[in-house]
C-alpha cells in the first residue's frame, strides 16, 4: 500500500503513542500473574525467600506456618528471676533412728549394710555382754525368790487356818511374796530392755522403726560402751528436703512457698516447711526444710536443686525453650506480624527445663514462632547468601 507523505506522518504519530501503552500493559499482565502465583503457592518455596529483605524478615502466611508446623506464642513478663539452691534429700527428724549398744558389749555379727531394708523389731546386730549376762542373772535370781515366797505364803495359808500359824505371821509371808513377785517383774523388764539376753549375756539388737539402713557404724568384733551407736535407720516415707541458703536469700522465701525442684531427670514441686539459723554454722547460714507435694522424693542422699524466685529490677520474659534458635552461636527468636517472619537478636538470662528468660529483645505483646525453626533460619540464610548454624 503507497501511502502519501501526509498520511505516513499521520501514522508515525500514532505509533508514537500507542508503542508506550502496549509497554505498559504487557508489564502490569506480567505483575499480576506474578502476584497470583505468589498468593496460591502454600509453601516455604524460592520465591518466599526471594522475598525476604535486608531486615532479614520473610513474609509467610498463616496457612504456610500451619503447614510448617509452626504455632506462635506470646512471651510471659517474669515478676523475678530464679536462682539455684542445692541440698540433699534426708530423713525427717521423727523419721529417723540411731540405734544405740543398750549395754557396753562385744559385737558378735551384724545382720544389715548400708542399704537393707529392714521393718520394725527386726535384728541388725548381736553382741554378747557381761552386763546383760548379769542383768539375766538377776532377773532369774528374782524369779526364783518370787516363786519359793509364793509357794511358802499358799503353805501358810491352811496352817493359819487351822490355828497352827498366827494372823501376824500369814500377813507378813503374803507382803514377802508380793515384794518378791514386783521385784521379779522389775528384774524382767530390765532384761527384755536389753533384749533379752540369754544366760551368757548374748542379745539381739533390734530396729526400732521400718526403713532403710543408711549406715553402719561399727563391725563384728568391735567393743563398744553404752549408747554407741551400731546402726542409723531411716524411713524414706518420711523424707524430706534440706537446703542451706544466705540470710539475704531467705529474705525472698516464706513458710508455704512452692518450689520447683529437681532432682535428676525428675521435676517436682517442694513446699517450705521451716526455716531457721543452722546451728552447725553458727547461723551464719539459713537451714531450709521442704516437704513434696506432688511426687515420692528420690532416695536419701540424693543431691537436688531448688530455684527460688527472687524479685527483679528489670523486665523479663519467660518463652518456651523451642522459641529460641541459635544461629551462628547466639540466641535469636522469630517475630510474627502483619504476615511477616523477622529474626530477632535476644539476650538470655537463664534457662530451665523447657523455658527460657529473656533478657533483652522481647517486647510486651510480642507474637513469636515455636516449633521446628530450621525452614525458617534457611529461608532467612539463602535471603543473605549465608549459611547459617
Amino acid at each position: 500500500m503507497n501511502l502519501s507523505p501526509k498520511q505516513l506522518r499521520h501514522h508515525l504519530r500514532q505509533s508514537r503513542v500507542l508503542l508506550p501503552l502496549a509497554i505498559a500493559a504487557s508489564l502490569l499482565v506480567g505483575i499480576g500473574v506474578g502476584r497470583q502465583t505468589s498468593r496460591v503457592n502454600p509453601s516455604l518455596s524460592a520465591a518466599a525467600m526471594d522475598r525476604a529483605d535486608d531486615n532479614r524478615s520473610v513474609a509467610l502466611s498463616e496457612e504456610q506456618l500451619r503447614r510448617l508446623g509452626l504455632t506462635t506464642v506470646r512471651p510471659e513478663l517474669s515478676t523475678g528471676t530464679e536462682r539455684p539452691i542445692t541440698g540433699f534429700v534426708e530423713a525427717a527428724t521423727s523419721s529417723r533412728s540411731s540405734v544405740g549398744m543398750p549395754v557396753a558389749g562385744r559385737v558378735l555379727r551384724l545382720m544389715v549394710s548400708p542399704g537393707t531394708t529392714v521393718r520394725a523389731g527386726e535384728p541388725i546386730a548381736e553382741v554378747r555382754s557381761a552386763d546383760a549376762a548379769a542383768v539375766r542373772a538377776d532377773a532369774d535370781a528374782a524369779k526364783a525368790t518370787a516363786l519359793s515366797l509364793a509357794y511358802q505364803y499358799r503353805l501358810a495359808e491352811p496352817m493359819a487356818r487351822q490355828g497352827a500359824l498366827s494372823a501376824q505371821e500369814l500377813e507378813s509371808r503374803r507382803i514377802a511374796s508380793v515384794t518378791a513377785a514386783t521385784t521379779a517383774r522389775l528384774a524382767a523388764a530390765k532384761a527384755a530392755a536389753l533384749g533379752r539376753p540369754d544366760a551368757s549375756g548374748r542379745l539381739l539388737i533390734r530396729s526400732p522403726i521400718a526403713g532403710q539402713v543408711s549406715a553402719v557404724s561399727t563391725s563384728p568384733g568391735a567393743v563398744l560402751s553404752v549408747g554407741e551407736v551400731v546402726a542409723q535407720i531411716s524411713d524414706d516415707s518420711g523424707s524430706e528436703l534440706r537446703f542451706l541458703v544466705s540470710p539475704g536469700l531467705a529474705t525472698n522465701l516464706r513458710t508455704g512457698e512452692l518450689l520447683r525442684v529437681r532432682a535428676g531427670a525428675q521435676t517436682l514441686q517442694a513446699r517450705v516447711i521451716a526455716m531457721a539459723p543452722d546451728a552447725q554454722t553458727s547461723g551464719r547460714v539459713m537451714l531450709l526444710r521442704a516437704q513434696s507435694v506432688d511426687g515420692r522424693l528420690p532416695p536419701i542422699g540424693t543431691a537436688i536443686t531448688a530455684f527460688v524466685q527472687i524479685p527483679s529490677s528489670e523486665q523479663r520474659f519467660i518463652v518456651p525453650q523451642d522459641s529460641i534458635a541459635l544461629i551462628n552461636g547466639s540466641p535469636v527468636v522469630f517475630r510474627y506480624q502483619r504476615g511477616t517472619v523477622e529474626q530477632v537478636a535476644v539476650v538470655v538470662a537463664q534457662q530451665t527445663v523447657g523455658q527460657t528468660e529473656i533478657h533483652q529483645g522481647v517486647r510486651q505483646g510480642d507474637v513469636l514462632l515455636r516449633g521446628n525453626t530450621q525452614m525458617l533460619r534457611n529461608a532467612l540464610a539463602a535471603s543473605r547468601g549465608t549459611s547459617q548454624n
